[in-house]
């Protein structure tokens, strides 16, 4: 896990292709940077509050939910985070549905009071990678909607087009940070920032600020240009790591750039596609 930071039926078609087809559709919210679901879980009389979390390799939700929920929790386990180890259980019945659509039944029960802490409102779980597998799901950042597709024909002349290649459990994409060769990073819905990125060269760098994410971690800024596919951005403000945040990655890419885009997660088809707004 980490903690750095996150369908009513439709038959229509949209924008992105004539033939991108939707099979189920929920309303999210993003607001501060993360994107918010409303999940109703069987136990509960209220919806919980959960984050779409494309950096979290597996869903979870917070350890005092499950308990209060009543499920059974299975043995102690190590998991790995941004902040370093910590302890989870499995739980492998969850019941939870998202407007309308299942969600992962077995997931890991986790203390995410540290995020919810940093948040405006508690975080009662989080939907991992587990989520996307297997399907096409489209995040619409400015109409605050999370589309499930059945299939994606996208309009290339509209949109860049990034592949898929799995690490550590988690989607990373190919990214070029201040004119260096393109280096895999995961691709993060959790992550608020635009950029975090592991640079260990002797280039010397003017800090723009200091400050603490969503991780709890002090991190330093600076400001440099980020190329996606085609797409250059500068000046974008960027969280420098001197060591590696997970092993053989080279930082997490976040909201604060894949915002700027309709962003699609086709892992059928290993690839990531990002289309400007029309």
């Amino acid at each position: 896990m980490r903690f750095f930071l996150c369908t009513s039926l439709a038959a229509l078609l949209l924008p992105l292709s004539a033939r991108s087809e939707v099979l189920g559709e929920i309303h999210c919210q993003y607001r501060d940077g993360l994107i918010w679901l409303k999940v109703d879980v069987s136990g509960k009389s209220e919806a919980l509050n959960f984050l779409l979390d494309s950096g979290a390799g597996i869903s979870a939700i917070d350890l005092r939910t499950a308990r209060s929920l009543g499920v059974y929790l299975g043995n102690r386990q190590i998991v790995q985070g941004v902040n370093g180890q910590g302890f989870a259980y499995r739980v492998n019945d969850l019941q939870a549905v998202c407007g309308g659509i299942a969600l992962p039944k077995s997931v890991l029960a986790v203390d995410l009071r540290a995020l919810s802490e940093c948040c405006d409102q508690p975080v009662d779980g989080i939907l991992g990678v587990d989520f996307f597998r297997s399907r096409i799901v489209q995040i619409d950042f400015t109409e605050g909607r999370l589309r499930i597709l059945e299939k994606c024909d996208p309009n290339l002349a509209n949109c860049e087009i990034l592949p898929i290649r799995m690490c550590n459990d988690a989607f990373c994409v190919p990214v070029r940070v201040a004119g260096n060769p393109a280096q895999w990073m995961r691709l993060d819905t959790g992550c608020d920032a635009s950029l975090e990125w592991v640079f260990n060269g002797k280039q010397k760098w003017r800090t723009v600020r200091n400050s603490t994410g969503l991780s709890g971690v002090s991190v330093r800024h600076i400001n440099t240009s980020v190329q996606l596919g085609k797409q250059c951005f500068n000046p974008v403000t960027t969280g420098v790591h001197r060591e590696q945040i997970f092993p053989g990655e080279a930082g997490l890419l976040g909201n604060g750039l894949l915002s700027k885009f309709r962003l699609t997660i086709d892992q059928p088809a290993n690839r990531v596609i990002l289309e400007n707004p029309i």
